[in-house]
This record gives C-alpha cells, structure tokens and sequence, in this order.
C-alpha cells in the first residue's frame, strides 16, 4: 500500500492511496468471508458455503463496493496511525477511483480539524467597553405595567376608546356590495399605536356599530388587505363585536401573594421593585455582554486571527439550522410549500444565506476558544456555564462595569421559584 497527502486549500487533505493486485485479492477475500456468515443457500449450513459459491451469488457491484470500502478504511487508519497529530474529521468526498498497471488508485479529499492562525497581535490593543447595565426608572415602569397587564381584568364597557381592547368583524365586499371574504381582528393599545387609521375610525363607536371604510390597500393597515384572488375589494365592513377595558392590578402584598404564591421570596412591593430592577440590570448586562464579544470576534476575524472551516463542519452547521428552520415552519411539508411559494432564485439565496451564515457562526466561535486559549483562561469545557466563556474574556479584556452579573443568593431563589410556578401552570 501506497500513501500520500497534502495539505488542501479548505483545511482539508488530498489523500492518495494505492493498492497492489495482492491487497486488492485480500480485500476482496476478506469481503467475501464477511458475506458467507450470512450466506443461506439449500445444501450448505449457514456460514459455511465455499467463498466461490458465495461469490456467484453476490452481485459484483455489491462485491466491488464492499473491497473499496475496506481498502479505504485500512488505508485512512494507517495514515492516521503514522501520523498521529492529524486531526481528520468526517467522511471522505471527492472520491475518484483509477486503475493503472493491476494496481487500484483512490484520490479523496478529508477535511481536518479547524485551526486558528494568529496573524499579527493587533488583537491585544482591543478593549472591551465599559457595560453600564443599571435599571432605568422608566424600564422599572415599563415592566411594572407589563407585569400587571399579565394579571389584569377585562371588563365590558360600551364605547370604544384608547384605553379598551375591541372585537372586530369584518367583511370584505366587492362593488356590487356582495361579500368575498370575512375575518375578525382585535384593535388595542399596540394598533392605535401604529396606525392613526385606528384611531380616526374606531374612537367614539358603539358596541354593535356597524361601518364601512373604502378598501385602498395602500392607507389600510395590512390586516385590511384582501389575501384572495378571486374578486376585487371595494369596501370592507366592519362590525364592532365586543369592547372590553383593561383594568390593572394594584401590586400591594396581597395581590404578590396571590399572583406568585406563597413560597415566593417577594412578598412586598419594595421587593418586587428590587427584584425587577435585578432582573432588567441583569437581562440588560448579558444582552450587552454578547455584543461586546461579538464587536470583538468582528475586529479580530481576518485581521489578526483567521480560520478556515471544513466543507464538513459546515454542512453538520447547516443541516443543523434547516432542522430547526424546519420546526418552526411546523415541518418539513410547510417548509416546501415556503420554498416553492418565493420560488426557486430567492430559495437558493435564502439557503446561501444560512450557510453563510452558519460559517460565519462556526469562525466566531473557534476564533473565541482561540482566544480563551492566549487569555489562559480557565473554562470547564465539557459543561461551560451560560455564558461562562463570553463572561470571563470580557472580565480579562472590559474597562470594567457597572453591575455584579451573577444574582445574589436571594434573588437566584426567586427567580427558581418563579420557574417551578410557570412549569406548575
């Protein structure tokens, strides 16, 4: 056996392996044993009918596959044997097959595992920002209101204002006033927000208020467009079915009580203010963490660290994202009918897309260990906390911040409680 290998172009090898007409007949003798353990033929005992027999009985290119495999594999693991700081990874592709002079002639490709060149050390003049996370008093207020609106009664009143929440019918009509389809929405604080369409037609209508608005879909808030095909939109009656007021809790201690039970460690307003602003500070101070990092992996990348990733690492990426793309479209049927509904161009460029994209996602993160590695960073790698990593490369490289990223014991146990009462409901 004959082997040779080079370094490729995207950190792969080409690897050559030649077989002499002897290993190719051990082969082919190996791969015929293997093949007469399962052999049944009348007149011989299972696993023991002459490999001639056996031969006759196996399909040659069933056979042919067979001997190729083995000579491969036997190849590949005394290449790997004789050069034990390779690190291959995956399966060979570009398989091409030669026969010259008796002997047999695989050429493959096998990609290697991904390392990091450090091109200059531009990198060490990089500073991480400053986090400044602290709670502002309008983000505590915004989360109060939030907070309440999850526990707020509805209740009903008759007239439709910026403050209530409506149930509407409506009925898209042609010019003949005949109906071409029907659907309900509900307008609230979100929409008069958006739109001012909202407010001009709806503020003042009764319960049971019937009107009609002239269909443009350029003016009408998507939710108004006429999605069928069949027929032209000229008006859309609209029907104000329900009113509602959305009336807010007051968060005095018997309502905390009420809404977060009884084991929880809030138990007063000045707590549960605490608690938000721990919460917000903390939500605010990873979200920036994560940036500051990702700036950093931008700065780096290409400059003073590059990678290059193998064919095989990016399609494992790849094939991972479309499985999850896939779950969100609600499976694989749906995602067909996307693909074929904005058709084959934009198909391909979304696709290309999350390739790229997965490439992208694979260099940060073998530019981040990298990094992890010149920091000497202590990182447990087979569990790394959330964000553990991200964490400690900002605390060796950041101008320092403004808020302690873990909870204090107190507050990690209200958060625990809040999730075992959200699994509970």
């Amino acid at each position: 056996m004959e082997k040779t290998f080079k370094k490729g172009d995207h950190a792969n090898y080409d690897i050559t392996l030649t077989f002499s007409t002897a290993e190719q007949d051990e082969a082919k003798e190996n791969m015929l044993k293997q093949f007469q353990k399962d052999f049944e033929m009348a007149g011989f005992r299972k696993g023991f009918a002459p490999l001639d027999v056996v031969e006759k009985n196996t399909k040659p290119e069933y056979l042919a596959m067979g001997i190729y495999e083995h000579l491969i594999n036997k190849g590949l693991q005394a290449l790997i044997k004789e050069n034990e700081k390779l690190r291959l990874i995956g399966e060979p592709y570009d398989l091409k097959e030669e026969h010259k002079d008796d002997k047999i002639i695989f050429n493959m490709k096998l990609d290697v595992f991904p390392e990091v060149e450090v091109m200059n050390n531009d990198r060490e003049k990089e500073q991480l920002p400053e986090i400044k996370s602290a709670a502002t008093e309008k983000e505590v207020e915004e989360a109060i209101i939030n907070l309440k609106k999850n526990y707020a009664d509805y209740q009903d009143v008759d007239t439709v204002a910026l403050d209530t929440i409506s149930k509407v019918e409506m009925d898209f009509l042609d010019k003949d006033g005949k109906e071409l389809e029907k659907g309900h929405n509900y307008v609230g604080e979100q929409e008069y927000a958006e739109w001012e369409f909202y407010k001009k037609e709806f503020i003042g209508k009764k319960k049971g208020d019937t009107f009609t608005i002239k269909y443009n879909e350029k003016t009408l808030p998507p939710v108004y467009h006429y999605k069928k095909t069949e027929g032209t939109a000229h008006e859309v009656k609209i029907t104000i079915q329900d009113i509602k007021k959305m009336v807010l809790p007051e968060l005095n201690e018997e309502n905390i009580e009420k809404f977060f039970g009884k084991e929880s460690a809030v138990k007063t307003p000045a707590e549960l203010d605490a608690f938000i602003k721990e919460s917000i500070s903390h939500q605010k101070f990873e979200t920036a963490l994560v940036q500051s990092i990702e700036g950093l992996l931008k700065l780096v990348k290409g400059k003073s660290m590059d990678v290059v990733i193998p064919k095989t690492l990016i399609e494992e990426e790849f094939g991972s994202r479309m499985k999850s793309l896939e779950q969100r479209f609600g499976g694989q049927e749906k995602m067909t009918e996307y693909f074929k509904k904005i058709g084959e161009e934009q198909g391909k460029k979304f696709l290309d897309d999350i390739k790229s994209a997965a490439k992208d996602s694979l260099e940060k993160f073998f530019i981040l260990q990298k990094i992890v590695e010149i920091l000497k960073l202590e990182i447990n790698r087979e569990k790394p906390g959330h964000l553990e990593i991200e964490q400690k490369v900002y605390d060796k490289l950041g101008k320092g911040h403004d808020h302690h990223h873990e909870h204090s014991e107190h507050w990690e146990e209200v958060a625990k409680t809040k999730t075992k009462k959200a699994k509970k409901e």
